[in-house]
């Protein structure tokens, strides 16, 4: 089992983080390269896309993906943490009404500037924001671009709820969202249910729940469900190698262009090859490396130690 290399597809029940799923299925499989493609928070469920093994040299791409979730928010209350597992900071008897809510969504689409939650993991001098907001440290986060390309009002429960769903890119707070959004309508409120539907190709439909207090080291899930590296990276621009130019390449040696057997076939479909910044090079559908083409020439940035 310490040979796995690929994607697994973890549907994250509520009240355990993300970091306890992977040091699970790390400690469960014998194997120290494990990581995840987006945390979920300990309130929020759904699909957490685990990588494992060489796996993890891909990361970024599953990161990139658009993703998709659906999420409650309960109007009159905001939280430390803008969901129910924050302490109360005020609350309002105003309750936007089925008809505000639609008349503000269009505002909320498309690129927006968004500042992450106080409660968060992102870094701060080397600590966690969220470690420094548990000690009452006050964190300003600098605005960031994200994309909302879609935000829809699914239910309007009663006046107290409201259910929405929402397509979105890299680095979106749902929290901030909740947030920002009930400010614009002069309003208080906070997540009470986040689930994660989608994150690019990759459902929630797939996924396999986890028993945390089971080893997986017989589990037949993990080897049923598992998504290679190539079944991923084939979906970019790939460059297939002969098994001697798969061997140059595995040794960090440049190959020129005009020297490989299937260039013509990669050029004839990216003829901007040169522009292209990262190409998955495979041999069958052995995973290679991801290299980088300047000037006719390719050059691996990191090599599958498979």
């Amino acid at each position: 089992m310490v040979n796995i290399h690929g994607f697994i597809l973890i549907n994250k029940d509520k009240g355990i983080t993300s970091r306890s799923v992977i040091d699970h299925i790390s400690k469960s499989l014998k194997i120290k390269k494990v990581g995840h493609a987006g945390t979920l928070d300990p309130l929020a469920s759904g699909l957490l896309p685990v990588a494992i093994g060489e796996a993890t040299k891909i990361i970024s791409f599953v990161q990139n993906m658009r993703k998709f979730y659906t999420f409650r928010v309960s109007w009159g209350k905001s939280t430390t943490t803008d969901d129910a597992e924050g302490e109360e900071v005020s609350s309002s008897n105003f309750r936007p009404s089925k008809k505000e809510i639609l008349n503000i969504i269009p505002k909320f689409k498309g690129e927006i500037k968004q500042v992450p939650p106080q409660f968060s993991a992102i870094k701060i001098n080397g600590k966690r924001s969220y470690l420094l907001a548990r000690k009452n440290v006050t964190v300003k986060h600098k605005a960031r671009d994200v994309i909302i390309h879609d935000l829809e009002l699914i239910k309007y429960i009663n006046k107290d709820i409201s259910e929405f769903k929402v397509s979105c890119s890299k680095g979106t707070y749902i929290r901030s969202l909740a947030r920002d959004f009930a400010k614009e309508l002069n309003a208080e409120a906070h997540i009470i249910e986040l689930n994660r539907k989608s994150v690019g190709f990759f459902s929630l439909d797939s996924a396999i729940l986890l028993d945390l207090s089971k080893k997986l080291i017989h589990s037949p899930l993990i080897l049923k469900n598992l998504i290679t590296i190539d079944d991923i990276m084939k979906k970019y621009p790939s460059l297939e190698l002969n098994s001697s130019e798969a061997l140059r390449i595995k040794h960090g040696q440049k190959i020129n262009v005009s020297n490989m057997k299937h260039f013509g076939a990669f050029m004839k479909k990216y003829p901007s090859f040169n522009e292209i910044d990262c190409v998955y090079c495979f041999t069958k559908k052995n995973p290679i490396a991801l290299s980088k083409i300047r000037d006719d020439v390719v050059k691996p940035i990191k090599v599958f130690n498979l």
